[in-house]
């Protein structure tokens, strides 16, 4: 990623909170259920359990084995940066369905052998999967001008447009380092549905989420981490809104929050001309 590991803290919570409104509609998308701070004997941390509701997100050999009543997965999170550990779960399967994802940040180049010290029967199994945000697509249906970091140039610090090679000698550099379990125990669909999961569940969404982490720089940069727990506490109140159908035009709620954003931050460079400009770079919906 062309960020700094001290920048992507940032970055992925904001990431992560904005993905969950664009992806959320009436009876679909992600429910915060908690996002509290924890400590065990490991350190402290941000814990989060979600539930996503798949819905329509499945494809159809998925959905004609679900019922449309347990059409849902548990996302459970330990957030310790620069390590995060995430589990997940269906209560359709129980205990035949599982992926657990551990990650870790480094401000390297991809250069770290074993950053998540994986055992070593792990690393035999292990099969390594190099991402680029520059070079790979997403999905048609998801693409965005906007979103294309060979297209994307921040305002606010003048990176990109990033061309191919840019890992080479862009300043700063940072790389994600994620290792997935996937787990799906049942007779005769193992193999096909393990290899979608991977694939959509995993790769896919890390592919289009740091796309977005990057050409949404601009909107990020400069929070800080009370910035971004509001924003989070803001972001849960309007998921509960959306889904319950309280919000009934999502688009015009988000046009309205966002000319908001813009006139406070006219007023606040208006107050401060005569000082370095740092926006806040976040907006609220409620």
């Amino acid at each position: 990623m062309p960020l700094s590991v001290e920048e992507y803290r940032i970055a992925q919570l904001y990431m992560v909170a904005k993905f969950s409104r664009e992806r959320t509609t009436k009876g679909e998308g992600i429910e915060i259920v908690k996002n509290e701070p924890y400590e065990d004997e490991n350190g402290k941390g941000q814990f989060t359990h979600k539930i996503i509701h798949l819905g329509s997100h499945l494809p159809a050999w998925a959905l004609s084995m679900i019922p449309n009543s347990m059409l849902q997965v548990e996302e459970k999170s330990w957030n310790a940066y620069p390590y995060v550990k995430a589990v997940y779960t269906c209560p359709f399967f129980g205990d035949r369905f599982s992926i657990v994802s551990e990650t870790r940040y480094i401000d390297d180049a991809g250069t770290t052998e074993n950053a998540l010290n994986l055992k070593p029967e792990d690393l035999q199994q292990r099969e390594v999967d190099f991402i680029d945000i520059v070079a790979e697509d997403v999905d048609p249906k998801y693409y965005k001008k906007e979103e294309d970091p060979k297209l994307f140039s921040s305002q606010k610090t003048g990176r990109g447009k990033l061309q191919a090679g840019w890992q080479k000698d862009h300043k700063p550099l940072m790389t994600i380092y994620k290792a997935a379990w996937v787990e799906f125990r049942v007779w005769g669909l193992q193999t096909k549905t393990e290899q979608w999961l991977h694939k959509a569940m995993v790769r896919d969404v890390v592919l289009l989420g740091h796309k977005q982490a990057f050409c949404w720089l601009d909107e990020w940069f400069g929070m800080t981490m009370d910035n971004i727990r509001e924003y989070e506490q803001e972001t849960k109140t309007y998921l509960d809104k959306l889904r319950s159908g309280e919000i009934a035009n999502p688009e015009a709620e988000r046009e309205e929050q966002l000319a908001k954003q813009q006139q406070q931050e006219q007023a606040q460079s208006n107050n401060n001309s005569d000082q370095p400009q740092q926006s806040k770079g976040w907006f609220s919906w409620s």
